[in-house]
């Protein structure tokens, strides 16, 4: 049987069980009779006048539920990914909020969170099988539906912690006072334990993705360039923060390697004062880590970030570091050596279960 010739019900069923909103869109222009219930809802052909007008109605309230049912398949739990993007500070974090009405607008917002939640998913198991064990090479593998669904959730989760707790209202000296890490726990304490050690998975992912790629310590370059060119390989000078021959520009249009690799020659202090800036950076939300990510592996050419007011900013493009930095700078002085809560935050709510941090720890590494 033609498409075309199916009742309306099938149709609307048929648009229920598709997987992405790309289907959708794609079913929708697959015959004149969808894409005019779909796309143009003010006109209904091949139906009669009344019984169009009625079918109009019905199809017009039925676009949006289509999209959000794909939606949910496609970057699901929306329930997480709705409370990351109408988070504000009107209302504490724990506090369940009405359910928005259903709009374009608010899909547009879900699908931006949710397609940096699916880039975590992608990049999951090439950082979290990684490493010189071969054991866990071998083990790496393309994540399952249901891994990719806990993967997002624990995204959108951190999402909403970082918006509520690593800002400029919590500073670094009261992040131990009582009323404040009560508030910081009434968000964790309705999550059962199992997904909180979602939450600390995913933070080991950004903790090594800003450990090894976006912020690697001198000794890292160091070990990296020392296995690339070998022992006897030529000094590092952007590094040693010593003169190179003819100066940067004549450095880099001499250098044969992509031009990346030699920004990335200036490491982030030795193992001590590295420590200190990963944990400043893990105050940054899943949305901020993967933009870093794409700009130091090359996806991005220009970072831009949000400062005061709400205004956008470019970072001026002088070096992968100084570019970071100016990105990190724009949060405000609040910013620097105050590190991330979530852990202890975790660490806290687990304990008032008589859990045990380090067994749950024990677990996730597992």
């Amino acid at each position: 049987m033609h498409l075309d010739q199916l009742p309306n019900e099938t149709l609307l069923q048929i648009l229920h069980s598709l997987s992405t909103i790309d289907d959708v869109l794609s079913v929708s222009l697959t015959t004149r009779r969808l894409h005019a219930l779909l796309s143009r809802p003010a006109v209904c052909l091949f139906i009669p006048t009344i019984v169009a007008q009625i079918n109009r109605i019905a199809f017009r309230q039925q676009r949006l539920p289509i999209l959000f049912d794909a939606a949910d398949r496609q970057i699901g739990p929306l329930s997480s990914a709705i409370a990351v993007v109408t988070h504000n500070a009107s209302q504490p974090p724990h506090i369940p909020r009405p359910q928005p009405p259903y709009s374009l607008s608010l899909l547009k917002q879900l699908l931006s969170v949710g397609a940096t939640a699916n880039d975590w998913a992608d990049l999951y198991p090439s950082i979290h099988w990684r490493g010189p064990d071969p054991e866990a090479c071998a083990s790496r593998r393309l994540l399952t539906q249901e891994e990719r669904y806990r993967v997002r959730r624990a995204c959108y989760k951190i999402w909403l912690y970082s918006l509520a707790f690593h800002n400029a209202t919590f500073r670094r000296f009261t992040r131990l006072q009582p009323p404040i890490l009560r508030s910081r726990a009434a968000l964790l304490r309705p999550w059962p334990t199992r997904e909180l050690g979602e939450l600390l998975d995913m933070q080991s992912v950004f903790r090594t993705v800003l450990e090894k790629l976006i912020c690697p310590s001198n000794g890292t370059i160091i070990r990296r360039h020392k296995d690339r060119y070998g022992e006897h390989s030529s000094p590092l000078y952007n590094l040693m923060h010593t003169p190179m021959p003819g100066g940067l520009k004549h450095w880099r249009h001499s250098c044969n390697d992509n031009i990346g690799l030699v920004d990335s020659w200036e490491g982030w202090g030795d193992d001590v004062s590295h420590y200190y800036v990963v944990e400043d950076m893990m105050k940054l939300h899943p949305g901020h880590l993967m933009q870093l990510y794409h700009f130091v592996t090359g996806k991005v050419e220009n970072l831009h970030a949000v400062v005061e007011d709400g205004i956008m900013m470019t970072m001026p493009l002088a070096g992968h570091k100084a570019a970071i930095e100016a990105f990190v700078a724009g949060f405000g002085e609040w910013f620097d050596n105050n590190g991330e809560t979530l852990g202890e935050t975790i660490k806290f709510v687990v304990s008032e279960r008589n859990g045990e941090f380090g067994e749950l720890e024990d677990i996730v590494a597992d």
